[in-house]
C-alpha cells in the first residue's frame, strides 16, 4: 500500500488551506511565509509579481492565526487565505501604472471594489500581478516589466492579459487570484496555465467607471480548483 503523500504548501488550494486552518494544523502565518520562499525562489525567472505587499500581509495574516488561535467570532469566507491580485486592480496607496510607462510612479487613489470585498471576507493579498500594458493583450509582457513567463514551459506565455495571476496560480504563489476579461483575459490565461477562472455575467461583480457600463469587460475569480467557485 502506498503512504499518503502530503501536499506541499505551495500547492494547497483554498479550500484546502481553510480546512488547515479550522483544524490548527496550519495557520495563515505559516502557509504565507511558505508562499514568499516559493515566490522569491521562482520570481527571477517567471515575472509574473510587479507589487510585493509583504509585510502588511504578514500583519493581517497574524491577525488571523490570532482568531483561529481563540475561535473568537464568526470565520470570515476567506479568513487568512492569500490572494494575488491583478494590478488592473487599484489599491489605495499602492502603483497603479496598468503596465504603461505613461503611468510609471503612478499611485492609485482608492481601492477596486473587488479587492475592498476580499479584504473584507478576510483574503491576505500579499502580490499584486503583472498584465500587457492596459491589459490589451492576449500575452503578458510589457516595456515596464518585460516578459512573463508559463510555469510549465518558461519558453510559453501564460497568455493575457491576467497572465500574472495564471502564474502565480500554476507556481504555487498563491491559491486565489484576481482577473478581468473582455475577450478572454481570464479565460485565455486559466487555458494556458491549466488553472481555473470565470468571467461572471455583466452586473454580477461590481467595477469601476467607466467599465461598469461595459457589458462585455468584468471582472472575476481565478483559482486552482473549480470547488471555490
Amino acid at each position: 500500500m502506498l503512504a499518503a503523500v502530503d501536499t506541499p504548501l505551495c500547492s494547497l488550494s483554498a479550500i484546502e488551506a481553510l480546512h488547515r486552518f479550522r483544524a490548527r494544523t496550519l495557520s495563515p502565518l505559516e502557509l504565507l511565509d511558505a508562499l514568499i520562499e516559493r515566490i522569491e525562489a521562482a520570481e527571477p525567472t517567471l515575472n509574473a509579481v510587479c507589487d510585493r505587499r509583504y509585510d502588511e500581509a504578514r500583519a493581517e495574516a497574524a491577525a488571523a492565526t490570532e482568531r483561529y488561535a481563540r475561535r473568537s467570532g464568526g470565520p470570515l469566507p476567506l479568513d487568512g487565505v492569500p490572494v494575488a491580485v491583478k494590478e488592473e486592480h487599484p489599491m489605495s496607496g499602492r502603483s497603479w501604472t496598468q503596465g504603461s510607462l505613461a503611468h510609471e510612479g503612478e499611485v492609485a487613489p482608492f481601492t477596486h471594489p473587488v479587492v475592498e470585498r476580499i479584504q473584507a471576507a478576510g483574503g491576505v493579498v500579499h502580490i499584486r500581478t503583472t498584465t500587457p500594458e492596459f491589459c490589451c493583450a492576449g500575452f503578458t509582457e510589457s516595456r515596464i516589466w518585460g516578459a512573463t513567463r508559463n510555469p510549465w514551459n518558461t519558453t510559453m506565455s501564460p497568455g493575457g492579459s491576467s497572465g500574472g495571476s495564471g502564474t502565480a496560480l500554476a507556481a504555487g504563489y498563491s491559491p486565489l487570484a484576481t482577473g478581468s476579461d473582455i475577450g478572454g483575459s481570464i479565460r485565455i490565461p486559466a487555458s494556458l496555465c491549466g488553472v481555473v477562472g470565470f468571467k461572471p455575467p455583466y452586473g454580477r461583480v461590481p467595477a469601476l467607471p467607466p467599465f461598469n457600463l461595459d457589458q462585455y469587460c468584468h471582472d472575476g475569480p481565478m483559482a486552482r480548483t473549480p470547488t471555490v467557485f
